[in-house]
């Protein structure tokens, strides 16, 4: 039998991430051959996700060395699906990897549509990728590596978001991949899927501990052991089932639409007091959308009562951290509340003990140089500090390994002991047994109206204590945040068009041209002239112009203030135009005048250029277009690629940020930040978000750029 191809192989590597001075990496020596089926195990922190991106070539080992086989193709899935997100719309996502390989467009169309009809989002193709789930978002991350048919294939946690449904048909397709010559390298925490490989490493503290046969692996019980617990302590308690308390929380009838899209219908739904209730359903029903509204951060029609607010513990755990140290953004929440001194360090310390984070490890740890893991629990202590009676967690256990996920679920009983409501989202039945009380979506969203009411009727009496639950105050800033994001985003599919048909070389020379004439332009006929035009270039586009008039006015009152400064400090001495009013120091001039025009006729034809060029052309065609145009400076030498990332970074950047900038404002309001507030107080609040913002830029900067490499750009 001829020997396997040797795909990767690793000798002592040894790594730490720039600026910290803990080994990510100690030591590590392996090798992979073509057709290989390999498990990685280990704890949260144990350096899995860092193994996954040296394997795949993303950086060199401070020691040691690694040798990737040239003739192959490394694919990875990485365990934060957004940052492997490259594109607006889900089909241009999954095609940019084979575009990158020069494929011709009947493959690369071929391609598209199989892999996302593997994943199940071939009914997606043309919708935007902000408006999916965080499970759809995962699938379209699988599907945009699979698009690439790699030799050998990097899982870093790939079924961690996804329903039971979706998780076992991308476990079949995964095996049959690996049946078709592949390899495979799938980090996981479970102990079903670690079954399905021939070869299991286990990872702990950075070190590989274990490097062998499945079937020695799962004969070693102290291994299996330390990694997936005994789940048997958790049905062993005698505290009992409770089903009865005060209701706490009533939904009635809660409808909720997107603009062309209904996510659910007539739900109705009850909570009680001392209880723990698990929602199961599969990813993108709806259910993160259901507890937004349950807390306060969107409106949906219905009625909703509760005995108070309830908190929410979001999905996204990257997205609810916003301090630098670990205790600091733990202590966030209560601080709002009012608490101080020790009684402060007492509620943060408790809150990140019970969630698995030992306060005298973790407290002074960075918040970013945490594993996914430790995000996650820290985003729930976050949430846990708050000591809110009604709480409605997330996906909580989430990509936390076993050990972690048994903690989480015994927290959550915990404060159902303790009075408290506990409402909580999961894909695993076992998690669902172990509450109180299940819910299933389809059950739950298959009510007829008069069903539903009926479900409720005479139920609570007037001292119940429940009062009814409106759209949190200042929400209004997550609504201008998503209509600003999808202003700034290319359709799913712009009708077609002179414009939109052109090359993506032409397309982008004539933008420039536009663009940087109207930018330079002085004389204020010529201005005037660059309007007409812009506005001649949008038609011929197709481009709907109601969207520059609402830019423009969301605009106006900045333009009105720099107006206003242009005015009053522009120089008297240097303008000899004539004198139309004089009084004091106020000087009123035909100069004057002319320069405040020029900024409401400029910033028109800016918006109207710059919204044009975005809705006629993707992201690949950006880069193609800016490549073709650089292609001379390509040719001796000089290296324009980094600037062709930069300027497609910059167009998927914009509403990249503003979904970070949600995700950082919706943890603030649950915590209280925006209690009220309003006009410049809240002005005041909104100011330090950019500091954390600011990190988080060059975070995404960084994973964009990954995510680019590990699709083949070039």
């Amino acid at each position: 039998m001829p020997e396997k191809k040797r795909l990767v192989e690793i000798s002592n590597a040894t790594y730490s991430y720039p600026q910290t001075s803990v080994e990510a990496l100690k030591n590590i020596s392996l090798s992979i051959s073509e057709g290989e089926y390999i498990a990685v195990l280990g704890c949260n922190g144990s350096g899995k996700s860092t193994l996954a991106r040296m394997l795949s070539g993303f950086f060199s080992p401070d020691s040691g060395s690694v040798q990737i086989n040239g003739d192959i193709i490394p694919g990875i899935v990485f365990q934060q699906p957004k940052e492997q997100i490259v594109a607006g719309v889900v089909e241009r996502d999954t095609a940019f990897g084979p575009q990158n390989l020069d494929m011709d467009k009947s493959e690369i169309e071929l391609r598209t549509m199989e892999c996302l009809s593997v994943v199940s989002l071939a009914d997606k193709a043309l919708s935007r990728t902000f408006e999916l789930s965080l499970g759809q978002t995962q699938r379209l991350a699988f599907s945009g590596i699979l698009a690439l048919f790699p030799d050998l294939l990097i899982l870093d946690e790939v079924t961690a978001m996804l329903d039971p449904a979706s998780r076992t048909e991308i476990l079949q397709l995964i095996d049959k991949w690996n049946r078709s010559g592949h390899a495979i390298v799938h980090i996981t925490h479970d102990r079903d899927e670690a079954m399905r490989a021939g070869r299991i490493i286990v990872m702990e503290n950075a070190s590989l501990v274990f490097d062998g046969p499945r079937t020695d692996f799962f004969s070693r019980t102290d291994l299996q052991l330390k990694l997936f617990g005994d789940d048997s302590i958790l049905f062993s308690s005698d505290d009992g089932i409770k089903t009865e308390g005060e209701i706490s929380l009533r939904a009635k009838n809660l409808t909720f639409s997107y603009p062309g899209q209904k996510v659910f219908e007539n739900i109705s739904l009850e909570l009680r007091s001392g209880t723990l209730t698990a929602l199961t359903g599969p990813s993108g029903c709806g259910k993160s959308t259901l507890f937004e509204c349950l807390s306060g951060l969107k409106e949906c029609e219905g009625e909703i009562l509760a005995s108070e607010r309830p908190v929410l513990s979001l999905q996204e755990s990257e997205a609810a951290l916003f301090e630098t140290y670990a205790a600091d953004d733990v202590a966030f929440g209560p601080k709002k509340r009012g608490v101080k001194g020790e009684a402060l360090v007492e509620r943060v310390k408790n809150s990140m003990e019970l969630c698995g984070l030992p306060y005298g490890t973790f407290a002074d740890r960075g918040t970013f140089n945490l594993s996914g893991g430790e995000k996650r629990k820290l985003s729930l202590a976050g949430t846990v500090a708050l000591d809110s009676q009604i709480v409605i967690f997330d996906e909580p256990t989430s990509a936390l390994d076993p050990i972690s996920r048994i903690k989480v679920l015994q927290m959550m009983r915990s404060l159902a002991r303790s009075g408290k409501t506990v409402l909580f989202s999961t894909h695993r039945m076992e998690e669902a047994d172990y509450a109180d009380v299940q819910i299933s979506w389809k059950k739950l969203n298959g009510s007829s109206k008069s069903e539903a009411e009926s479900k409720l009727e005479d139920k609570t009496s007037p001292e119940s204590g429940l009062k009814k639950m409106g759209v949190m105050q200042n929400s209004s800033i997550l609504k201008s945040l998503q209509k600003t994001s999808a202003a700034l985003m290319a359709p799913p599919k712009a009708p077609r068009s002179l414009i939109g048909s052109m090359p993506a070389v032409i397309k982008t020379l004539l933008f420039m041209v536009l663009f940087f004439t109207t930018v330079a332009a002085g004389n204020a006929y010529f201005l005037l002239s660059m309007l007409a035009l812009s506005i001649a270039y949008a038609l011929l586009s197709k481009y709907p112009l109601r969207k520059t008039l609402t830019a423009f006015v969301k605009l106006l009152p900045w333009l009105l203030f720099f107006a206003a400064v242009q005015f009053f400090l522009y120089s008297s001495s240097a303008d000899s135009s004539t004198v139309i009013f004089e009084k004091g120091f106020l000087r009123l001039t035909r100069g004057k005048i002319e320069n405040t025009l020029k900024i409401f006729v400029r910033a028109p034809a800016i918006l109207t250029i710059l919204g044009t060029y975005i809705y006629t052309t993707s992201e690949r065609e950006i880069m193609d277009g800016i490549s073709g145009l650089l292609k001379p400076l390509a040719m001796i030498k000089i290296p324009v690629r980094y600037f062709v990332l930069v300027i497609g970074i910059m167009f998927r950047f914009i509403p990249l940020l503003l979904d970070e900038l949600s995700g950082i404002i919706k943890t603030q309001l649950i915590r209280g930040a925006f209690d009220g507030k309003k006009g410049f107080a809240k002005l005041k609040i909104l100011i330090p978000l950019f500091v954390p913002l600011i990190l988080q830029t060059f975070r995404k900067s960084q994973y964009l750029a990954d995510a680019l490499t590990a699709r083949y750009f070039r």
